[in-house]
């Protein structure tokens, strides 16, 4: 006889999962219900309470839940409490779970229903617990909470000059972006490509950096630029002076903080019109030292032998890890007999900044003081226009560069470049269509390039915040992506796109997507689903538009499993953490 369940008016509703698990149970004259007493009526069939079930038929049923639903178990009665919170039921619950950022970091046979006691003590309740919100959140698009953090208007201040993002883009119809933002053009979106504003912050493995509004002053200078460990909300100043300076851009990898700036005082003149500021990069390591984090000195390193005019038209892109930091120049050709093989002036430098230093170029204009050389951060190759035309990676003006990265075991460069294939969607968004190329030679030696075509899906590129997408989720065409973010050891992707519906009654828009990936391209089964039986099929969730309006205006966002992250258009950090 199939199971039968039988609610009362005072327990809460049981999960639909668990009504469908125990109706694939068929033990003889089995009646479960809420409230863990059996039934008074002498003509009915032996009642027994699930917390009572043998421990094989207990299994079966937690075959067919999620982890919230057995939180929502554990608040039915004392009895039920303790029958869902064993340890070795929520062992097995987590099995289900292997990519979740807590579970990861167990061994795995800490996950056996029979784990051994000589194994290292484990909370599992509350690790189950931060394991079921989250997944919980993650599988509706909700937010369990949001803190906003807000920023100082350097730009306003003079502080900041951000990098000039390039108005021509072999990715985009037509090649041309206009320089509007979301936040005024949000009503008519679709009707041409915009760039979204430069955005002032990064964020790396838990870690955020920016400027916030009120500075801290220590050492005699104000800290202007802070480090925020996201799990705790703790902030901690960076020794960056800004004195004399106007930062250009910040990034932060590896634990490795790089701050780009240039002096506010001109060197020297680059021709009757314009003059040039020195550039120069400052990189800091950043440690947890118990509970906090430091953030200490590592060295400095003039970024451009003869400096950069501060505008909009000399445009660079850097990137760096650990152990190298590589930067590529693009500026327009000043002379004038230009030719196409002139124009514009490119050049690609990759630099070994493994090695502390204490001296500061930018205190030694003669360079009087300067180190042996790689007593610090030091140049490991240049690539001129010329060697860049060889790889195939040289731009001209047609700009198709989307990312540079650098891969220090092989001692190798990956360029990325993204073109619209003519012809591809100009009738029917439908049938858009991009080439994703892939690029990668060393940079250190001689050897072999290894070129890609068709290489992934990125998506157009929109600004420099494009640049700092993962390859984009290519199953629905009816929406233009804008920029994904992919945490790859939880397998949990976020994406934000543009709807490109053309239709006088139906407007586009920002939508932010959140999806639970299998490392097989199947759905796994911690969250996947909705908890309703519908864990089968991979699906998008998308966040409520509120959310998104605070967190996806900027069209820049990062994050991982644990929360996105965002600007929102009253200069405010935005964290929504599931």
């Amino acid at each position: 006889m199939a199971a039968q369940v039988q609610s009362t008016e005072s327990c809460l509703q049981l999960p639909l999962s668990l009504k469908m698990a125990t109706k694939r149970l068929e033990p003889q004259h089995l009646v479960v219900i809420s409230d863990g007493k059996t039934s008074s009526d002498d003509s009915s069939p032996p009642t027994t309470s699930v917390p009572d079930l043998p421990q094989d038929v207990f299994l079966l049923i937690l075959v067919g839940l999620e982890a919230w639903d057995v939180l929502s178990c554990q608040r039915v009665s004392s009895s039920w409490r303790t029958a869902f919170s064993k340890p070795e039921y929520l062992r097995v619950m987590l099995q289900k779970y292997p990519n979740a950022r807590e579970v990861r970091s167990l061994a795995p046979e800490n996950l056996h229903f029979h784990a051994s006691e000589h194994q290292p003590k484990v909370d599992w309740k509350t690790l189950f617990n931060s394991v079921a919100v989250r997944y919980k959140h993650l599988s509706k698009g909700n937010a369990r909470k949001i803190s906003k953090y807000p920023m100082a208007p350097l730009e306003q201040l003079g502080d900041w000059f951000p990098v000039g993002q390039w108005d021509y883009h072999e990715s985009q119809p037509g090649g041309r972006l206009y320089y509007e933002t979301a936040a005024i053009h949000l009503h008519k979106m679709g009707s041409k490509p915009y760039l979204f504003r430069p955005t002032l912050w990064t964020y790396d493995d838990g870690l955020l950096v920016y400027a916030p509004a009120q500075c801290i002053d220590d050492d005699g200078f104000p800290h202007i630029l802070s480090l925020i460990d996201v799990a705790t909300g703790d902030r901690y100043p960076i020794p960056f002076d800004i004195r004399g300076k106007i930062i250009r851009n910040i990034r932060l990898k590896d634990a490795t903080l790089v701050v780009e700036w240039a002096e506010k005082d001109p060197f020297h003149n680059l021709n009757a019109m314009e003059q040039v500021n020195r550039h120069f990069a400052n990189c800091f390591d950043v440690k947890k030292t118990g509970d906090d984090w430091t953030i200490t000195w590592r060295s400095e390193w003039k970024m451009h032998f003869l400096g950069l005019p501060p505008n909009y038209h000399d445009r660079f892109f850097s990137t760096h890890n650990s152990n190298h930091y590589a930067v590529y120049f693009w500026q327009p050709n000043r002379s004038m007999y230009t030719g196409d093989e002139e124009l514009p002036i490119e050049s690609l430098s990759v630099w070994d900044i493994s090695a502390p230093s204490g001296y500061q170029p930018s205190t030694d204009p003669s360079g009087k003081l300067r180190p042996p050389e790689k007593d610090g951060p030091y140049i490991v190759s240049r690539f001129s226009f010329t060697d860049m035309d060889y790889m195939g990676i040289r731009q001209h003006a047609s700009v198709s560069l989307m990312s540079i990265d650098i891969d220090s075991d092989s001692l190798s460069l990956i360029v990325r470049e993204n073109a619209a294939v003519a012809g591809q969607g100009y009738f029917d968004p439908a049938e858009r269509l991009w080439c994703a190329k892939t690029t990668t030679f060393p940079f250190h030696g001689m050897g072999p390039r290894l070129v890609r075509e068709w290489d992934g899906n990125l998506p157009p590129y929109r600004g420099h915040c494009s640049m700092e997408s993962a390859d984009v989720d290519d199953g629905e065409n009816w929406f233009l992506p804008i920029m994904d973010v992919l945490d790859r050891d939880a397998h949990v992707r976020l994406s934000l796109v543009e709807t490109c519906f053309t239709s006088q009654s139906v407007e586009n828009r920002i939508i932010i997507r959140v999806k639970v990936e299998d490392p097989d391209g199947d759905v796994d089964g911690g969250g996947g689903g909705d908890g309703d039986g519908d864990a089968n099929t991979a699906r998008w969730v998308p966040l409520d538009d509120s959310l998104t309006k605070i967190v996806g205006g900027m069209g820049r966002i990062a994050g991982d499993e644990r929360w996105i992250i965002g600007q929102n258009e009253r200069m405010e950090l935005v964290v929504i953490e599931f």
